[in-house]
């Protein structure tokens, strides 16, 4: 896929996901999970190329293309004020049709992959889809170098990198991820639960 095609594959991908977002929009943490989601558990090809950051596995490339689908007004990003702080929200922009059509062919491939993502995760929050991103990330490293883990290793694994979340939260959260089977280095054993 030459660079336009990749380039309207993930104008289409962001505009789908932000225009079938369970409420009717889409966070930026979710987005971002979502297209590591889609990319490295679902095998899309989106190009990116994500590390391991404060809220989970990042790309800022996600956010360029965020940026640019909004200047096509593809998508519509508002901010919205919490009581605990600010986030944003991600809707369906007016030329949303121009952007789906233009990788209509990528998305219907895909297809399967973008109900997948939006059907597990679509309901989870930020703070849900950081920790779940986080433990397939970690998952994903100890499966590269060939490492077998049990789900108390992975647990604590990200629990030094995420010390706000409860290990025994980590622990069920990398269970219910392993039952599902979404994980490669770690066996799922009856202690664990």
């Amino acid at each position: 896929m030459d660079w336009s095609e990749l380039q309207d594959a993930r104008l289409a991908v962001i505009t789908e996901l932000a225009s079938r977002a369970p409420g009717g929009h889409i966070g930026r943490t979710a987005l971002m999970k979502f297209c590591y989601l889609l990319q490295i558990v679902r095998g899309v090809s989106l190009g990116y190329r994500f590390t391991l950051y404060s809220y989970g596995p990042f790309d800022s490339s996600v956010l360029s293309d965020l940026s640019t689908a909004e200047t096509l007004n593809a998508v519509q990003s508002n901010l919205t004020y919490y009581p605990g702080g600010y986030g944003y929200q991600i809707r369906q922009g007016e030329h949303a049709n121009s952007a789906l059509e233009a990788g209509q062919d990528f998305l219907n491939r895909h297809r399967g992959s973008i109900d997948w993502v939006l059907r597990e995760f679509g309901s989870h929050g930020s703070a849900d889809l950081e920790l779940e991103s986080t433990i397939i990330y970690a998952d994903r490293e100890a499966a590269r170098r060939s490492e077998t883990l049990s789900i108390e290793l992975l647990a604590q694994r990200v629990r030094d990198v995420k010390p706000h979340f409860v290990e025994e939260y980590i622990r069920g959260k990398a269970s219910q991820l392993a039952d599902k089977g979404l994980l490669k280095a770690c066996r799922n054993s009856v202690s664990a639960r």
